[in-house]
């Protein structure tokens, strides 16, 4: 038991980096350096969402969750933690007010994983160059 219990962080992590690494790979080049608040707030949104539905779906516990999408966050967006951890404290409270970046990455990591083919998985990944086109449009 012990076993499986460590394997499913792990598995989670890695899942949500592929995935995540893939969404970003389909933005417009310069998105790690964006100054624009609502930017950074979509981005890390999404990638909040993804990371607690994959959570979600491996049935861990929400402090797993959390620790999970603080490693993922920084480590993807080359953040130190405490920058990271800024932002992530207010994804609960937007997650609540049903900030459509986070429901987005939820839905978006669930398709790209049970996607039969590679359009399929292209589209889910694309999900994210969609929020940002929506932004620069505002």
């Amino acid at each position: 038991m012990y076993k499986e219990h460590g394997e499913k962080p792990e598995a989670v992590r890695k899942m949500a980096l592929q995935f995540l690494g893939e969404a970003i790979g389909q933005c417009p080049a310069g998105l790690e350096s964006s100054t624009n608040r609502d930017i950074i707030f979509a981005v890390l949104g999404f990638q909040y969402g993804a990371v607690q539905s994959a959570a979600y779906v491996a049935g861990l516990d929400e402090a797993a969750a959390s620790g999970i999408v603080e490693e993922v966050v920084s480590r993807i967006n080359g953040m130190d933690k405490e920058s990271a951890l800024k932002f992530l404290e207010l994804m609960p409270m937007l997650a609540g007010k049903e900030y459509p970046p986070i429901g987005i990455g939820g839905r978006a990591i669930i398709s790209f994983y049970n996607s039969g083919n590679e359009s399929e998985k292209m589209r889910a990944a694309g999900s994210l160059r969609e929020i940002l086109r929506q932004i620069d449009e505002a």
